[in-house]
């Protein structure tokens, strides 16, 4: 029987090995949103990201490839665990800047009414 602090630190290891849903989304939000800084529209760039982070960011051109790198490897971590999921994207309106961050025009955010 295992002891209780050798079990302990099995489920943390686990935890570290398999994070949630949550906690894969809440990094990649932060990383974008520290590299999502912009002056103008052409500053952004779409970044298609993945299921479970989301059909697509807009980041900082220059940061594509960072962000891409990172939606990857937090990928491959949710997925390490034996999950998987599938997303059916529409395509986002080109990126624009809105208060000094990259973003998507208000017209793309919005969703349609489900009533019609």
């Amino acid at each position: 029987m295992l002891s209780r602090s050798l079990l302990v630190v099995l489920l943390l290891a686990a935890g570290c090995l398999f994070p949630s849903e949550d906690a894969i989304k809440d990094e990649f939000d932060d990383f974008v949103a520290k590299n999502n800084q912009c002056s103008v529209a052409a500053d952004c760039a779409l970044v298609g990201a993945g299921c479970p982070l989301g059909c697509s960011v807009s980041v900082r051109a220059d940061r594509r490839a960072a962000v891409e790198a990172k939606a990857r490897e937090l990928i491959r971590k949710y997925e390490r665990g034996g999950r998987s999921c599938d997303y059916d994207c529409v395509p986002q309106a080109a990126p624009v800047c809105q208060g000094g961050r990259c973003a998507f025009s208000n017209e793309a955010q919005q969703v349609p009414d489900a009533g019609g």
